[in-house]
């Protein structure tokens, strides 16, 4: 399994980006699973939602099972490591894009940048395997523009070394 976080500002296009990876990754045989870091919380439905409610209650966990789809929440007193998480949880995964991360340095990091939303990088080149930016970006790794999703699948196929 590879593991590669997509980071960049808010509005940056990072959820456009891994939207329109994933089907195209998935045209190559691949199984590609997605993590969403919410660094400032989130909630499923509510806090008049019976999930919501249960894990106000103190429920340890919930499960939500439906026809085609399942989630489960936990409540801890901690944040999960994201690698932890992407191998635990997606273990059949060939590659697990993150979006967010970036200050977790064992992640491999591909940052994305948006005319009027970012400067810039703002991870150091040598931390990065490839930026996506919709203008002239200096780095020396490969720079990709957002509508080139085809190329950027090739790739992270190629060059993650993913594949069956």
């Amino acid at each position: 399994m590879k593991i590669i976080a997509f980071v960049g500002h808010s509005k940056s296009g990072k959820t456009q980006l891994i939207a329109r990876l994933v089907p195209e990754l998935k045209k190559r045989g691949l199984i590609a699973a997605v993590i969403k870091h919410c660094s400032h919380g989130f909630d499923l439905g509510g806090e008049d939602k019976d999930s919501s409610r249960f894990l106000t209650a103190g429920a340890d966990g919930v499960a939500l099972a439906a026809p085609g789809r399942t989630a489960v929440l936990r409540n801890s007193d901690r944040e999960r490591d994201l690698e932890s998480l992407a191998r635990e949880e997606f273990a059949s995964a060939d590659i697990v894009l993150v979006e967010g991360g970036k200050s977790d340095a064992r992640l491999r990091k591909v940052e994305v940048l948006r005319e009027g939303f970012s400067e810039g990088v703002m991870t150091p080149c040598r931390e990065l395997d490839a930026v996506v930016a919709d203008y002239p970006a200096a780095c020396a790794v490969p720079v990709f523009h957002p509508d080139k999703v085809k190329e950027i699948a090739d790739w992270l196929a190629r060059d993650l070394a993913i594949g069956k």
